[in-house]
């Protein structure tokens, strides 16, 4: 039997199979937005499994017991929706956009590849391919190359630090055996949330779910559960590729459930996370230093990280970063103003609600309050806890995060003469 409770604004189920289920009607709607998301990430592999996570992600689209891949594709094409998927730290989610009338469909096909994949031999030697091309890519993208080196000083050698897109080593070792062993302990232990929002019914999708998952589930503590250790310094690397300076400051945040949360995310926006932000007034439109120029809040969850980032020349580096560190001190020292903190919440709120317009956003939403809380806050309750957070709070969250952090530039390689 379900066990059904109400939310505010969605239902919810847990199922006898363990399967989670988060709906939420919106009238007027003739779609659904539909997500089912694994509590399982790149921080969840072992050692010799870096890379796994992502892989699997890509063999799930390669076709299932029941139809290859291109009979896969052609069924997802018909329904002339979206269907993808992504793999991150934490989670891998496979999601959807289509028709109401066409929702059922969508997701049988969602949950046979989960659940029947073919992990064909030709079909893993060729993903193993776009992976490497994947990572390869990845890699000439100096901001995010930078940005993964910098994970790798804050975290050492915690799964946290490992790329998603995974190590060369593993995905080239990866046989279908191992592959095949991988997807069914994540499919037995991992948290598995099925989300859908629009023009949806509860119970018929509390139906579909039993039937795609009839086995009773037993979610595993994670694997790799204990929280890093956050490792300061500074490292200045150099690389061919650079044709600018790229500054990659970095200093530990709190998890999704943390009681100051908010405040982090209301102080990230004071000092980086827009236009009228400290970091993009001073650096860009005062000093002309930088084109980009931002901050970062990634919480997780037991821990999180904070970071900055801007791209200058190579000559302006260092009064690049002495920019940052002024930036910081005054924040650090004043707080935040009144008007800072009045902007700053009022670009909070409408964000929100302009998510709320969106039946994707909101199912993210409800995937992920689930996942990292195992509780839903509607809008209002999110926005009412928003507007109680006081410049006292921000400017204690900043001092606490910013006090201790890595400070990583990567520059140009000097030419030989």
């Amino acid at each position: 039997m379900a066990v059904l409770t109400k939310n505010i604004e969605a239902s919810v189920s847990t199922l006898d199979n363990g399967v989670v289920v988060l709906s939420e009607r919106l009238p007027g709607r003739q779609s659904v937005a539909l997500s089912l998301t694994l509590g399982n990430g790149s921080r969840d592999q072992a050692a010799d499994e870096n890379g796994f996570a992502h892989l699997l992600e890509h063999m799930l689209f390669k076709g299932s017991t029941e139809r290859d891949g291109d009979a896969l594709n052609a069924a997802m094409e018909s329904l002339g929706g979206t269907i993808n998927a992504f793999t991150d730290r934490e989670s891998t989610v496979f999601h959807g956009t289509v028709l109401a009338e066409d929702a059922q469909e969508a997701f049988v096909l969602l949950s046979e590849m989960l659940t029947h994949p073919r992990f064909d031999h030709a079909d893993l030697r060729l993903e193993k391919q776009v992976v490497a091309q994947e990572a390869a890519m990845a890699a000439e993208d100096l901001e995010d190359w930078v940005q993964e080196r910098a994970l790798l000083e804050i975290w050492g050698e915690h799964p946290l630090a490992w790329p998603v897109l995974g190590k060369a080593s593993c995905i080239r070792a990866a046989s279908r055996k191992r592959i095949q062993a991988y997807h069914e302990r994540v499919l037995a232990e991992s948290p598995l949330i099925v989300a859908a929002v629009g023009d949806v019914d509860h119970e018929r999708l509390c139906g579909w779910v039993q039937h795609a998952f009839p086995e009773m589930r037993r979610p595993a503590p994670p694997q790799n559960g204990l929280p890093p250790r956050f490792q300061v310094g500074k490292k200045n690397l150099r690389r061919s590729e650079a044709r600018q300076a790229h500054l990659v400051w970095m200093a530990p945040a709190c998890s999704v459930e943390a009681e100051d949360y908010l405040a982090h995310v209301v102080a990230n926006a004071i000092l980086g996370g827009g236009t009228a932000s400290y970091l993009f007034r001073e650096l860009r439109e005062r000093r002309g230093l930088a084109y980009q120029v931002f901050s970062h809040l990634d919480a997780l969850r037991d821990c999180g990280e904070w970071s900055l980032y801007v791209a200058t020349p190579e000559d302006k580096a260092q009064e690049a970063g002495k920019a940052m560190s002024e930036v910081l001190t005054t924040l650090l020292l004043e707080g935040p103003s009144s008007n800072d903190m009045l902007w700053a919440k009022r670009s909070l709120r409408i964000q929100l609600l302009l998510g709320q317009e969106d039946a994707e956003v909101r199912m993210s939403r409800l995937a992920r309050q689930w996942l990292y809380l195992g509780r839903l806050h509607s809008a209002e309750q999110s926005l009412q806890k928003l507007e109680l957070v006081d410049a006292e709070a921000v400017r204690r969250v900043l001092r606490k995060a910013w006090e201790q952090r890595l400070e990583m530039s990567c520059l140009p390689s000097r030419r030989k003469t």
